[in-house]
Protein backbone atom coordinates (compact mmCIF):
# COMPACT_ATOMS: atom_id res chain seq x y z
CA UNK A 1 0.00 0.00 0.00
CA UNK A 2 3.16 2.35 1.21
CA UNK A 3 4.47 1.55 -2.85
CA UNK A 4 1.22 2.74 -4.31
CA UNK A 5 1.01 5.80 -2.35
CA UNK A 6 4.38 6.79 -3.33
CA UNK A 7 3.55 5.58 -7.08
CA UNK A 8 0.58 7.94 -6.97
CA UNK A 9 2.56 11.00 -5.79
CA UNK A 10 5.21 10.66 -7.93
CA UNK A 11 3.02 10.51 -11.11
CA UNK A 12 0.83 13.79 -9.79
CA UNK A 13 4.59 15.29 -9.31
CA UNK A 14 5.74 14.40 -12.90
CA UNK A 15 2.27 15.34 -14.26
CA UNK A 16 2.38 18.63 -12.96
CA UNK A 17 5.70 19.16 -13.52
CA UNK A 18 5.13 18.23 -17.81
CA UNK A 19 2.43 20.22 -17.77
CA UNK A 20 4.55 23.15 -16.81
CA UNK A 21 6.27 25.06 -19.14
CA UNK A 22 9.41 27.53 -18.60
CA UNK A 23 8.67 30.75 -17.96
CA UNK A 24 6.90 33.36 -20.73
CA UNK A 25 8.80 36.76 -21.17
CA UNK A 26 5.79 39.30 -21.63
CA UNK A 27 6.40 42.84 -22.79
CA UNK A 28 4.07 45.59 -22.07
CA UNK A 29 4.81 48.67 -23.96
CA UNK A 30 3.15 51.74 -23.83
CA UNK A 31 1.73 53.56 -28.01
CA UNK A 32 -0.07 56.07 -25.50
CA UNK A 33 -0.26 59.32 -23.50
CA UNK A 34 -1.60 57.84 -19.94
CA UNK A 35 1.25 57.09 -17.11
CA UNK A 36 -0.19 53.34 -15.88
CA UNK A 37 0.74 52.43 -11.64
CA UNK A 38 -0.57 49.44 -11.70
CA UNK A 39 -0.71 45.87 -13.96
CA UNK A 40 -2.06 42.93 -13.18
CA UNK A 41 -1.69 40.02 -15.51
CA UNK A 42 -3.74 36.48 -15.30
CA UNK A 43 -3.51 33.47 -17.92
CA UNK A 44 -6.54 32.82 -19.22
CA UNK A 45 -8.96 30.46 -17.62
CA UNK A 46 -7.75 31.12 -14.24
CA UNK A 47 -9.47 33.30 -11.71
CA UNK A 48 -6.25 34.54 -9.72
CA UNK A 49 -4.72 38.16 -11.00
CA UNK A 50 -2.17 37.85 -8.51
CA UNK A 51 0.53 40.27 -7.23
CA UNK A 52 0.48 43.78 -8.38
CA UNK A 53 3.39 43.98 -11.43
CA UNK A 54 4.80 46.85 -11.81
CA UNK A 55 5.73 47.59 -7.81
CA UNK A 56 6.07 51.12 -7.53
CA UNK A 57 7.77 51.55 -10.82
CA UNK A 58 5.24 53.10 -13.79
CA UNK A 59 5.01 52.56 -17.06
CA UNK A 60 5.31 55.58 -18.90
CA UNK A 61 4.37 56.76 -22.10
CA UNK A 62 6.09 55.35 -24.78
CA UNK A 63 7.57 52.81 -22.29
CA UNK A 64 8.21 49.17 -22.35
CA UNK A 65 8.70 47.13 -19.25
CA UNK A 66 9.21 43.32 -19.65
CA UNK A 67 7.31 40.47 -16.92
CA UNK A 68 8.20 36.96 -16.74
CA UNK A 69 5.42 34.63 -16.84
CA UNK A 70 5.61 31.62 -14.45
CA UNK A 71 4.40 28.39 -16.38
CA UNK A 72 3.74 30.75 -19.00
CA UNK A 73 4.98 29.30 -22.15
CA UNK A 74 2.38 27.04 -23.71
CA UNK A 75 -0.06 29.81 -22.69
CA UNK A 76 -0.71 32.34 -25.12
CA UNK A 77 -4.18 33.77 -23.96
CA UNK A 78 -3.62 36.48 -20.80
CA UNK A 79 -6.01 39.09 -19.47
CA UNK A 80 -4.12 42.16 -18.55
CA UNK A 81 -6.03 44.74 -15.59
CA UNK A 82 -4.24 48.49 -15.49
CA UNK A 83 -4.65 51.32 -13.37
CA UNK A 84 -3.80 54.60 -14.63
CA UNK A 85 -2.01 57.70 -12.33
CA UNK A 86 -5.63 59.50 -12.67
CA UNK A 87 -7.22 56.40 -11.34
CA UNK A 88 -8.66 55.07 -14.87
CA UNK A 89 -9.33 51.74 -15.23
CA UNK A 90 -8.36 49.44 -17.98
CA UNK A 91 -8.83 45.90 -18.37
CA UNK A 92 -8.16 43.84 -22.12
CA UNK A 93 -9.54 40.23 -22.06
CA UNK A 94 -7.93 37.53 -24.27
CA UNK A 95 -4.72 38.93 -25.61
CA UNK A 96 -3.08 36.88 -27.89
CA UNK A 97 0.62 36.67 -27.42
CA UNK A 98 1.84 33.99 -29.32
CA UNK A 99 0.92 35.95 -32.07
CA UNK A 100 2.31 39.31 -31.39
CA UNK A 101 5.64 38.08 -30.65
CA UNK A 102 4.73 38.28 -26.80
CA UNK A 103 4.00 41.85 -26.62
CA UNK A 104 1.23 43.57 -25.60
CA UNK A 105 0.65 47.67 -26.21
CA UNK A 106 -1.21 49.44 -24.77
CA UNK A 107 -2.95 52.23 -26.84
CA UNK A 108 -4.99 53.89 -24.19
CA UNK A 109 -8.48 52.74 -24.96
CA UNK A 110 -10.87 50.77 -22.05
Amino acid sequence: MKLFAIAVLALMLSTGTTMAGPPLRLWVESASKVTISELYIRILGTDDWGAERLRGKRLEPKGKIQFMLEDGADKCWVDLRMLSTAGKPYAYYAANLCEEGHTFTFRGRP
